[in-house]
């Protein structure tokens, strides 16, 4: 599914790969018919993905974590205390958008330069130029980019309003020179007491503020001017409509934002529409006199029905991976009569439903715990026997859900997809 990025990250010298994803794993097989000098791993989660990327990045190597944008939620501490630290080679963190939930608000809040791509050439130009300002500021670049599949249709909408030129020196495969491993001692630096953290956070300041004269002159921030109604957005694929009359300033480099050039355009403009999902471009624009946010996409409007399923309330994974089993259980013990159907899937229940559903099976929770299965329904029943739970049982198709609304028990279904 990723094969595309992943060669894009070959070709540009990445030493170290480390992913979550087990789709990948056929697309790192192929590319090592090709290059020998890159090592990639397979991880258990996204946290230990980050953490062996960030070591890699400490000994001077180009190293990339490669995760799914909600992923990247899990590795948060790590995350956070390596903006701090900063790195020694370059660190790039790919989060590829599966669904709705993007990594857009950790730039500002975890102060890490953050660059959006849609489509692969403004992807293969954000993987040079990334590893570029990493290594030059020593510190981890997030690039946040959709998966292969879904890119073709972004390039079209976009082609359509702008025609972008990728020359040839963005496409040019970068020839980095490689480095043997080298870890600096510097305690003050990597084990940091408070004292010390201090002056990190400073410096961190000091980084970020020259990142944000860098991103001035970066060639994936698309500007055109034609009327005096302008739009600010970081993707075209928001855009419900677009008038290819009317100005537009399209940001790659979200955080920092370019302020020069955003004050420009906006300088040039009597009204502009700011388009995003989370404001992080409008609440970094000093002067908003001229701005009208959440015009074109608004995020607010009617609520969305309480969602059941077969007489059911649905409690799904919105606060972190697992988190429905947790949920379920705690409105269980709140309204006991109430029919809960908990949904999670065969990798966040490793990943840290475990805990959960021996909390839940040990205060004799009576939920209906529904997990979506791939290729590890065994290892399931395996540790769910282990557990000694032995009610569970495997679904061939969703509707058999509805055989056990009334269970009086904790249960457990298994059910191959994604819902």
């Amino acid at each position: 599914m990723h094969e595309e990025i992943l060669r894009i990250l070959v070709e540009n010298e990445a030493q170290l790969i480390y992913a979550t994803n087990r789709a990948v794993e056929k697309g790192f097989d192929s590319l090592r018919k090709e290059f020998r000098h890159f090592h990639y791993e397979l991880c258990t989660n996204e946290k230990i993905a980050y953490e062996m990327a960030l070591a890699g990045s400490y000994t001077s190597k180009r190293s990339v974590c490669l995760v799914s944008t909600e992923g990247l939620y899990e590795a948060f501490d790590p995350l956070m205390s390596s903006a701090y630290t900063g790195t020694n080679g370059g660190f790039l963190v790919v989060c590829v958008q599966e669904n709705d939930v993007e990594t857009v608000p950790l730039g500002p809040f975890a102060k890490l330069p953050l660059i959006v791509t849609e489509d692969i050439d403004a992807f293969r130009s954000a993987v040079a130029y990334g590893f570029m300002i990493s290594e030059k500021y020593q510190t981890p670049v997030i690039i946040q980019t959709l998966p292969a599949e879904e890119q073709p249709s972004a390039i079209s909408r976009q082609q359509s309003a702008i025609s972008r030129k990728t020359s040839s020196a963005e496409r040019r495969t970068p020839n980095a020179k490689r480095v043997s491993a080298r870890f600096p001692r510097d305690p003050n630096r990597w084990a940091a007491t408070p004292k010390f953290r201090y002056q990190l956070h400073r410096e961190l300041n000091e980084k970020i503020e020259k990142i944000r004269k860098e991103f001035e002159e970066y060639e994936g921030n698309i500007v055109t001017v034609k009327t005096k109604t302008g739009v600010i957005t970081d993707r075209m694929s928001h855009l419900e409509f677009y008038d290819e009359d009317g100005s537009m300033l399209k940001l790659a480099t979200v955080y920092p934002l370019p302020d020069k050039l955003v004050g420009s355009f906006i300088d040039q403009m009597d009204v502009v529409f700011v388009e995003e999902t989370y404001p992080v471009i409008e609440l970094q624009i000093a002067d908003r006199s001229k701005v009208h946010a959440n015009k074109i996409h608004a995020s607010y409007g009617r609520e969305k029905p309480e969602e059941t399923m077969y007489g059911m309330k649905v409690v799904r994974d919105k606060l972190g991976s697992a988190s429905a089993i947790n949920m379920a259980h705690g409105i269980k013990k709140l309204e006991p009569e109430k029919k809960i159907l908990a949904i999670t899937y065969e990798d966040f229940f490793f990943h840290s439903g475990l805990p959960a559903f021996v909390n839940t099976l040990y205060n004799n929770s009576s939920y209906v715990l529904l997990i979506m299965t791939n290729k590890r329904e065994d290892e399931l029943k395996g540790v769910l026997r282990g557990f000694g739970f032995e009610n569970y049982h495997h679904l061939d198709n969703a509707s058999e859900i509805e055989r056990f609304k009334d269970a009086g028990e904790l249960t457990v279904l298994l059910c191959r997809g994604i819902m």
